[in-house]
């Protein structure tokens, strides 16, 4: 897990919310009873999801790959190093200039992200609940235990979300794109995971610090070599690429003449980002 990478970005998040939750602006085309109200809400005030610029939060449309990508960078805290790897990238129908290039490239060298297996990324393509639900269990490091079924790639992807609880409120479902309503909803779930898991760190740390640096109240009459605590860096591990995960038949390409999504495959999954 990224308990230790992400527990100074998570407690940094949890204060931003706590500061600017009550002041965030409602989306003005979402109802105060619609099921991903809330979800919307907190993204937004934690900078990792935001609306249109008619004030709209859309919640009816779907994600393409690009932005699931930036969206994967956001929830682990990781633009500025994004931005660093901004530029060329090793899918042919992405531009070096183009906005998601550095959002691509952090998440497919961690292998959050993968390509088509023919060298392309197609960002522009939307992505389906099981692709999002793959790009968030990685992003989570969720699937150390997952092991593909050749006949459904998808199903331990969403087991493994299951067992976390980041499933329990979406309505969408397999086979469907997933609209920006539910991946709020599921974006809420794998933070609010990554902040409990964050709270547990820091509890742990405090408690093993506080006992191997506590005073005694009796004066100390032999000299004895204090222990003290490894510390707790945060390094981040390149994750497996994306060359490490078996490849997936790629499924059939959408109509040129229609903004419909096309089809895609497990090396198509990725993670998401703000709208503006």
């Amino acid at each position: 897990m990224h308990k230790k990478i992400f527990a100074f970005v998570l407690a940094a998040a949890l204060l931003c919310t706590a500061a600017f939750s009550a002041a965030a602006a409602a989306f003005t085309d979402v109802a105060d009873d619609a099921y991903y109200a809330d979800a919307a809400e907190r993204m937004a005030a934690r900078g990792i999801l935001s609306g249109y610029g008619d004030g709209g939060y859309h919640g009816d449309e779907s994600v393409t790959r690009a932005h699931i990508a930036a969206l994967a960078c956001k929830m682990l805290g990781k633009v500025d190093e994004a931005t660093a790897l901004a530029g060329v990238t090793a899918f042919s129908d992405i531009a070096s200039d183009s906005w998601a290039t550095g959002y691509v490239n952090y998440a497919h060298a961690n292998g959050i992200i993968l390509g088509d297996g023919d060298g392309k990324f197609r960002p522009d393509d939307f992505v389906k609940y099981e692709e999002v639900v793959k790009v968030i269990v990685c992003a989570l490091e969720l699937d150390e235990d997952v092991k593909i079924d050749p006949t459904d790639w998808s199903k331990e992807y969403i087991e493994a979300a299951e067992d976390a609880g980041l499933l329990d409120d979406l309505i969408g479902k397999k086979g469907e794109y997933m609209l920006r309503s539910d991946i709020a909803v599921i974006c809420d779930a794998a933070m609010t995971l990554l902040d409990e898991e964050a709270a547990e760190e820091t509890t742990t740390v405090t408690t093993k610090k506080t006992v191997t640096g506590g005073v005694s109240a009796r004066p100390v009459t032999t000299a004895k070599t204090e222990k003290t605590e490894p510390e707790v860096t945060t390094t981040v591990t390149a994750a497996t690429t994306a060359e490490s995960k078996p490849a997936e038949t790629t499924a059939a390409t959408t109509a040129a003449t229609t903004k419909a999504p096309s089809s895609t495959t497990k090396e198509n999954m990725l993670p998401f980002v703000p709208f503006s």
